[in-house]
């Protein structure tokens, strides 16, 4: 039996062409915490976020764990926060027009008002899906 000669190079053209179905950002996010829970909320509720996404792979240190240190030291947190959340490896992002860091408890869900942080949850789903590639 003979193909057409049409079909059999469409059919070569179809498969010299990588699948771009779908496919999900990879989006690696790293959660530090103190392990206490005013802390331990946030980190669930931040995990409930990027679990909204596909493609992000969580990480969790808690900064009491000697196991966490060399990521500490990665990213040389050295001062006293509660939380800090970095997604491929930044905590420093721009949310319309406003620059801000993933440090501290969340706008609107402080523990102590002294480490009230420059972010909301909106933002963070706001970077999320920016990177997810979703508008």
């Amino acid at each position: 039996m003979k193909t057409p000669a049409g079909l059999l190079a469409l059919i070569c053209l179809l498969l010299s062409f990588e699948n771009v179905s779908a496919r999900a950002a990879e989006i690696e996010m790293e959660i530090f915490y103190l392990p206490h829970r005013p802390a331990m909320t946030v980190v669930g509720k931040v995990l409930q976020i990027a679990g909204e996404f596909a493609g992000v792979t969580v990480h969790k240190y808690s900064f009491d764990d000697p196991n966490s240190r060399k990521m500490v030291a990665k990213y040389h947190l050295t001062e006293h926060v509660p939380v800090v959340v970095f997604i491929n490896g930044k905590d420093s992002f721009t949310v319309d027009g406003r620059a801000l860091r993933l440090r501290n408890f969340p706008k609107g869900d402080s523990f102590v008002p002294m480490f009230t942080g420059e972010w909301d949850y909106a933002d963070l789903r706001t970077i999320l899906a920016g990177l997810a590639g979703e508008k």
